[in-house]
């Protein structure tokens, strides 16, 4: 598994709860606002084996783990890397996941408490989104209802990036959730211009404003609770 970096302990990846966060490197997904494009190629990062990767976060005074990425799923071992770490008496395992390789997915949820799902936008624009080479929609949906028939938490959120989305998708997002049976919170949080976003792209895109999405609030299905993660 090629590791990009970890950070010792993160008090905001995982609500309320002290996490130590792995970075995995490589991404199947090119979306143009990642504030982590650096670690979108395969080739980024540094390969580690999964008893090096346990060592290096063994001792930890955190209460469990953030496996973030990039796109960890695309780690065929990442199963294997959850299970040591869950073996090794860990407290909460906690997956960023966009959800594009759910053969994968459905094999870690065994060792998960609870996964951040990054859905990206409506169906019908996850080629224009994600710039992948095929619409990869079909996979998504089939992650989300693996998660929803499993015990792990599913955490749904979705970055509005100004310039490139429009509140309806945040609207018909949540509809696709309702559709798909999710009950519950769905997170909207602002696009953030970082250094990690290439400079190639960054003037496509602006830090949308909060009333946006305020607007659109009471088209939002009765089951679904919008939070809005100004940032």
């Amino acid at each position: 598994m090629r590791i990009a970096s970890i950070i010792d302990i993160s008090l905001v990846d995982v609500p309320k709860i002290p996490v130590t966060v792995i970075f995995t490197a490589g991404c199947n997904m090119d979306c143009p606002y990642c504030q982590n494009a650096e670690i979108i190629p395969r080739t980024s990062g540094t390969e580690m084996t999964i008893p090096d990767i346990a060592e290096r976060v063994r001792g930890n005074l955190t209460d469990g783990y953030c496996i973030t990425g990039g796109e960890p799923t695309i780690h065929k071992d990442l199963p294997d890397l959850l299970k040591v770490l869950r073996d090794d008496g860990t407290g909460h395992i906690n997956l960023n996941t966009q959800g594009s390789v759910p053969n994968v997915l459905e094999r870690c949820l065994p060792y998960l408490d609870s996964i951040w799902f990054d859905v990206k936008t409506t169906p019908v624009r996850y080629l224009q989104i994600t710039r992948t080479k095929h619409n990869l929609w079909s996979s998504v949906e089939r992650s989300i209802k693996l998660i929803l028939e499993s015990n792990v938490a599913f955490w749904p959120r979705t970055t509005y990036v100004g310039r490139l989305m429009n509140p309806d998708e945040i609207v018909g997002i949540a509809h696709v959730l309702e559709n798909l049976g999710f009950e519950g919170e769905y997170l909207v949080q602002n696009y953030v211009q970082s250094s990690g976003i290439r400079e190639s792209e960054i003037a496509d895109f602006e830090e949308p404003s909060r009333e946006e999405i305020e607007q659109v609030m009471d088209e939002i299905p009765p089951k679904i609770s919008l939070r809005l993660e100004w940032r």
